[in-house]
């Protein structure tokens, strides 16, 4: 009886520690992020590594998601993907933008991003995403 209580806490205690991870990976290499995600306060990687950050958007109203400063330590891949719908495809039918950061080097970098029109690039109320990130070899 003692030893299956054991065994019991032992699973409840990886089970804790399993969801205070630092991130979601899909592959143990790709650190995976939406909208509705916060980073950690420093998200560790190593160089190879990636993280990958999801998104809706819908360029149809002149919004989208930009990358507020150019980035030294990643690789940036963008692309959009149809979102899944009961509804037959339309135009300005929202999409789901996804940023893939790939590390190149040591170093600390924060990416930060920001969802809006590009003559309003300056809109303080903005919707904005940030991660900082230390990249160790």
């Amino acid at each position: 009886m003692i030893s299956a209580l054991r065994m019991g806490v032992v699973c409840v205690a990886l089970a804790v520690v399993a969801c205070h991870g630092t991130s979601p990976t899909v592959d143990g290499k790709t650190h995976v992020f939406t909208l509705k995600q916060k980073c950690p306060a420093l998200l560790q990687m190593k160089v190879g590594q990636s993280l990958m950050f999801h998104a809706p958007e819908n360029i149809s109203t002149g919004y989208k998601w930009q990358i507020v400063q150019p980035l030294r330590y990643f690789s940036v891949d963008q692309s959009e993907q149809k979102t899944k719908s009961e509804q037959p495809e339309m135009l300005g039918q929202p999409t789901e933008k996804i940023f893939q950061f790939s590390a190149l080097q040591a170093g600390e970098e924060e990416i930060s991003l920001r969802y809006v029109r590009p003559w309003e690039a300056n809109d303080p109320n903005a919707e904005r995403w940030a991660c900082r990130i230390r990249i160790s070899s």
